[in-house]
C-alpha cells in the first residue's frame, strides 16, 4: 500500500497527504504547474477531465500558499496529484507558485514519494510566452541525447535551447540527479488572448509518444473558432485599410 510522506527540514515539514485509492503501474508522471504562461495548468486540467481522472492525494508545505481553489463546485486544494483508473498516468499540478525557498525540498519530497511506483518517465510542460498566436504550432522537445533520437523517429521536434525555471525546473533537476527518465514538452502561448492550440499541440504529442488516447475534438473545435475569429478581424481591418474605404470616410468629414 503506497504511503503517505512527510519530511521535516529546518523546522518546516513537506507532506504528501494520500486521500484516494492508489493503484500505480510504472506511470508516465506529467507535471503542470503555474509558470511564465497557465499552460501547465490548462493543459492537465483537459487531461483530468478528459480521461474522467481522480484526485488521490496533496501536498502540504509552509512554501506553498494556503489558499483554496473553488472549481466546478468543489473545494480542493492548489496542489493535487490524480490517477487513471488503470494507475498508468499520474498527472501533478499546482496552481499556486513554489516559494524559491521551498523549490528544493518539496521537488525531493515529491519525488522521493513517486519512486515508490517506480514511474515510466517524467513529463514537464511549460510555456513559452509570445504576443500573436503563431501560425503554426509545435511541441518542443527537451530531453536526453537518446530519447531525443528516439523520438525524432515520431516526428516531435527537438527545443533549440531552453531554461525551464519554477517547480518543473526543479523536478526535472531531481530526475537528472537521479538518473530518472525525464522530459520537458514547451511550445508558445499567446498572452493576448485565449489560446486552446497550446493545449492542442501539447496533448496531440504526449499521445504521439505514450499513446494516451485523450480526445481533442472540443480543443479542435476551439482551436478553429478561435481562426475563424482572427481571420474575420484580418479581413475587417484589410476592408478599413482599402481606398474605397477611405472615399467613404471622406464623404462624412
Amino acid at each position: 500500500m503506497p504511503i503517505p510522506l512527510n519530511i521535516m527540514s529546518d523546522g518546516n515539514s513537506v507532506n504528501v497527504i494520500v486521500n484516494g485509492k492508489v493503484n500505480f503501474k510504472n506511470p508516465v508522471v506529467i507535471g503542470g504547474f503555474v509558470g511564465q504562461t497557465p499552460l501547465g495548468v490548462t493543459t492537465t486540467s483537459y487531461i483530468v477531465e478528459s480521461c474522467q481522472m481522480h484526485q488521490i492525494a496533496m501536498v502540504k508545505s509552509h512554501h506553498i500558499p494556503p489558499v483554496t481553489v473553488f472549481v466546478g463546485g468543489k473545494m480542493r486544494n492548489p496542489f493535487r496529484i490524480y490517477s487513471n483508473n488503470d494507475g498508468t498516468v499520474m498527472v501533478i499540478q499546482a496552481e499556486v507558485p513554489v516559494d524559491d525557498e521551498g523549490l528544493y525540498e518539496i521537488s525531493e519530497a515529491l519525488f522521493t514519494w513517486i519512486k515508490q511506483f517506480k514511474p515510466k518517465e517524467f513529463v514537464v510542460i511549460d510555456g513559452v510566452p509570445v504576443q500573436d498566436i503563431p501560425e503554426q504550432r509545435h511541441a518542443f522537445l527537451v530531453a536526453g541525447p537518446e530519447r531525443i533520437k528516439e523520438l525524432a523517429k515520431k516526428e516531435i521536434p527537438t527545443a533549440e535551447a531552453a531554461l525551464i525555471a519554477g517547480f518543473g525546473g526543479a523536478l526535472l533537476n531531481e530526475s537528472l540527479m537521479s538518473g530518472t527518465d525525464a522530459i520537458a514538452l514547451l511550445t508558445h502561448v499567446s498572452v493576448q488572448i485565449p489560446d486552446p492550440d497550446a493545449v492542442l499541440a501539447i496533448i496531440d504529442a504526449l499521445n504521439t509518444i505514450y499513446g494516451l488516447g485523450v480526445q481533442t475534438e472540443i480543443l479542435e473545435k476551439s482551436v478553429a473558432k478561435i481562426h475563424e475569429q482572427i481571420q474575420q478581424i484580418a479581413n475587417e481591418y484589410k476592408a478599413s485599410q482599402s481606398p474605397e474605404s477611405d472615399n467613404a470616410d471622406s464623404m462624412y468629414k
